[in-house]
C-alpha cells in the first residue's frame, strides 16, 4: 500500500513539475499597435509564426497573447506592411502603410511601352480568415479592407453583397486562381455558389480601382482574386465540428500530403454546413468538396489540377428593393417579433392552409469548377501562367408570379415602397399563402397567383 502511495505521489509531483515547466516556458506578451500617426489599429492580427496561436487587437489597438519563450510575433493588417518582433511584455509597435507597384504594358497608338503604376492592393491571408470569418460568408472578411463595403444583404446563407469603391459586384472582377466567376448574365457574383471556399483559401487579394493587371473580365471598381491552396499546404490533416446560434452546424475533414520529395502534392477536403438561419424562416444546407493535385516538374515548371464545388439550398429574405427598408424592418419587426428580434423579421415567411411552412424565395445551386494551371518560369525576369477551365451550373429558385390584372408581381414581396403589404398578411405578421390557395381555388378562369421555378443552366469553359 505504501509503495502505491509513493508511486502516486511521484506521478503527481512529476505532472506538476511538467506543468510548471510548460508555464515557465511561456511569456505574457502584450502591447499596443499603432500607425505612423500614432493612431491605434483596430483588428490587426497578432500571431506566432508556425503555430495556431493568434489574437487580434481591440478598439485601443491593444493585445495580450501567451507566447512560447524565445518566439517572435507577426502582426498583419490590410493595407500595412507585415511586422515581426521578438515577443515581450508592454510592446509598442508602429505599422507602416504598404504601397505596391505593378508592372504592365500600355497600348497606345499600336505601340507598347512599359510603365510603373501605383496600385492600391490589400491581401488577406489564411490565418486571418480562420481567425475572423466565423460563420460569415467569405467576402465578409474584407470588411476591414479600405474601400471595400460588404453586407449580408437579405441575410440568408450566401447572400453577401460586396462593393469596391462604391461600385457594385457587376463592375468588380471576382476570380478564383485567376479564373473569372462573375455571372455571365448580370455580371455580379453569387457567393452561395462558392460557400466552401473559406476552408481552402490561401489568401484573398483585393485591388481597388482601375489597375494595371490584365484580366479577362471588366473591373472598373476593382479586382478580387481568391487563391486556393496547392503546394503551399502543409502536410497533415484535420477534422472539425463547430456550432453556432440559430442551429448552425459545421463539420468537415481535410487531408494534405504537402509537397513530397517526388514533387507531388495532394489536398482533399469535404465539409457540410447547415442551420436555421439568423433571419426568420431562412434555413440552409450546404455541402462542399475540394481536390487539388499538383506536380512540381522542376524549378521552372509546375502543373496544378483543381476541382471544387458547393451544392447548397437556402431561403432568402427580400432585399431592400423588393422588401422593407431598414426603418421598415425596425417598425414591423418590433411589432411582430419584439425589440430583441426586430431585425430578423421576414415579410415573406408564412404558412399554407394546412399549416405547412412556405416560402417564395428558395434558391438551390451547384456550380462545380475544374481548372488546370501551368506555371512556367522562363527566366529571372519573365514567366508565363496558363489555365484551362470548365464550369457547369445547375441552379434555380422559386419566385411568385401574378396575372397582372387582379394581382401584381409585387404582391408576393410582402411590401410595396418600403411599406408592409397587408393584402396577404396574418395577424401574427406572417405571409398568408393559404389565402392565395383559396383565391386560386375559387377562380373560374385559372390561377391568379402562382409560384414559378427559375432555371439557370450553363457550361462555361475557356483558356487564359
Amino acid at each position: 500500500m505504501m509503495k502505491r502511495l509513493l508511486l502516486l505521489a511521484s506521478m503527481v509531483w512529476l505532472t506538476c513539475a511538467a506543468s510548471f515547466a510548460v508555464f515557465a516556458a511561456n511569456i505574457k506578451c502584450s502591447g499596443n499597435i499603432v500607425d505612423e500617426q500614432g493612431e491605434p489599429i483596430v483588428g490587426a492580427t497578432v500571431a506566432v509564426p508556425g503555430t495556431s496561436i493568434a489574437t487580434s487587437t481591440d478598439i485601443d489597438g491593444r493585445f495580450t497573447l501567451s507566447v512560447p519563450e524565445g518566439k517572435s510575433i507577426r502582426v498583419t493588417y490590410i493595407g500595412y506592411k507585415p511586422l515581426e518582433a521578438k515577443a515581450a511584455p508592454n510592446m509598442k509597435l508602429d505599422m507602416a502603410v504598404e504601397s505596391t507597384m505593378l508592372k504592365d504594358v500600355v497600348v497606345e497608338q499600336s505601340a507598347a511601352r512599359t510603365r510603373l503604376t501605383p496600385v492600391a492592393v490589400s491581401t488577406v491571408g489564411a490565418q486571418t480568415i480562420d481567425l475572423k470569418l466565423g460563420n460569415q460568408d467569405l467576402p465578409e472578411v474584407l470588411k476591414t479592407t479600405p474601400g471595400v463595403w460588404t453586407t449580408k444583404q437579405g441575410g440568408g446563407f450566401g447572400d453577401a453583397k460586396t462593393n469596391v469603391r462604391g461600385f457594385t459586384s457587376a463592375n468588380v472582377a471576382v476570380m478564383i486562381n485567376g479564373i473569372p466567376i462573375n455571372d455571365m448574365e448580370w455580371g455580379g457574383t453569387y457567393w452561395s455558389n462558392w460557400g466552401g471556399l473559406s476552408d481552402v483559401t490561401s489568401n484573398i487579394q483585393v485591388q481597388r480601382g482601375l489597375g494595371a493587371t490584365i484580366i479577362s473580365s471588366p473591373s472598373v471598381g476593382g479586382t478580387i482574386n481568391i487563391t486556393t491552396r496547392t503546394i503551399d499546404d502543409e502536410k497533415g490533416g484535420s477534422v472539425w465540428y463547430g456550432m453556432g446560434n440559430d442551429g448552425m452546424n459545421n463539420y468537415g475533414v481535410k487531408i494534405s500530403t504537402g509537397l513530397m520529395k517526388n514533387g507531388w502534392a495532394v489536398t482533399l477536403l469535404g465539409s457540410r454546413k447547415w442551420g436555421d438561419g439568423y433571419i426568420q424562416g431562412t434555413p440552409f444546407n450546404n455541402y462542399n468538396y475540394f481536390l487539388n493535385v499538383s506536380k512540381r516538374i522542376n524549378e521552372n515548371h509546375q502543373l496544378s489540377l483543381t476541382g471544387f464545388g458547393s451544392w447548397q439550398k437556402h431561403v432568402r429574405r427580400p432585399n431592400q428593393r423588393s422588401g422593407l427598408s431598414i426603418e421598415g424592418y425596425q417598425v414591423y419587426g418590433k411589432r411582430y417579433m419584439g425589440s430583441s428580434s426586430m431585425y430578423r423579421y421576414n415579410p415573406t415567411f408564412g404558412y399554407d392552409k394546412t399549416g405547412q411552412v412556405k416560402t417564395q424565395n428558395l434558391n438551390e445551386s451547384h456550380k462545380p469548377q475544374i481548372q488546370l494551371n501551368h506555371i512556367w518560369k522562363i527566366d529571372d525576369t519573365s514567366s508565363l501562367s496558363s489555365a484551362v477551365y470548365m464550369s457547369y451550373c445547375d441552379a434555380g429558385g422559386y419566385s411568385g408570379q401574378a396575372n397582372g390584372i387582379d394581382y401584381k408581381y409585387s404582391d408576393w414581396y410582402g411590401a410595396t415602397d418600403g411599406v408592409l403589404s397587408t393584402r396577404f398578411r396574418r395577424a401574427d405578421g406572417t405571409f398568408d399563402y393559404g389565402a392565395i390557395q383559396t383565391i386560386n381555388e375559387e377562380s373560374d378562369n385559372g390561377s391568379k397567383l402562382v409560384m414559378s421555378n427559375g432555371i439557370n443552366q450553363h457550361i462555361w469553359y475557356g483558356l487564359i
